[in-house]
């Protein structure tokens, strides 16, 4: 084989490598398949396919471009033809021969009118966007920190707890016994004792406390049986 029969067989091998890579897109894209079912379903003017799908590409253009028009056109139009089928069902049903046909037509026209009038309130979600407010979560509470490390050291501790504070109630803390017997004191240090003897004021000699020589040598006891 001579290298103008290579060159020529790489070209078609290039080709068709790259029409099976259009068709393989134009299968997928979606104007393509709305075109292949319109072209099959539609009566009204039998479309060709090519134009059904430059057209649908025209309409995708232009919502992309931000004009909804064509959208609502069509929900509009879609809602017109579910109502219209609520009522051809209905009427059905209103001349079914028995109970099951009527059960039948009934669920079909009930299913009709939820549809149109889900895509009424399509549409007028797309006429009037609901507004969407995005709140962050604030956790609002008491933290109790407990700092279990030596008094004095304020730049490191040995254990940081971080807790929520509860509603028990904490003990209290015992006071320290020495201010509870201050009131025994009259010094600091200094506790009072009934049986040491006053110093008397000088506003009152014969208050003045006995002397040592003027006490008895000898208490009389009750053993004494004195008067």
């Amino acid at each position: 084989m001579s290298t103008s029969d290579d060159a020529a067989t790489e070209l078609k091998r290039q080709q068709d490598k790259a029409l099976a890579q259009i068709k393989a897109k134009i299968s997928i894209a979606p104007d393509a398949l709305s075109a292949a079912v319109l072209e099959k379903w539609t009566t009204v003017t039998n479309p060709p396919f090519k134009e059904l799908s430059a057209e649908l590409r025209e309409q995708n253009n232009a919502m992309r471009g931000g004009d909804l028009s064509r959208v609502e056109d069509m929900l509009l139009a879609q809602a017109h033809t579910l109502d219209g089928l609520f009522a051809a069902l209905a009427t059905r049903a209103a001349k079914a021969p028995s109970v099951v046909v009527l059960e039948v037509y009934l669920r079909l026209a009930l299913k009709a009118q939820s549809q149109s009038r889900a895509t009424l309130q399509t549409l007028g979600e797309l006429k009037a966007p609901k507004q969407v407010a995005f709140v962050g979560q604030a956790n609002i509470g008491h933290q109790v920190q407990v700092n279990n490390g030596a008094p004095g050291n304020s730049g490191t501790s040995a254990n940081t707890n971080t807790a929520p504070a509860s509603n028990t109630p904490r003990p209290r803390t015992r006071k320290n016994k020495t201010a509870q017997n201050k009131v025994l004191e009259a010094d600091h240090e200094q506790r009072l004792d009934a049986r040491t003897p006053g110093t008397a004021s000088g506003d009152d000699s014969a208050l003045a406390t006995v002397a040592t020589q003027h006490r008895p040598q000898k208490r009389r006891g009750k053993s004494c049986g004195g008067a």
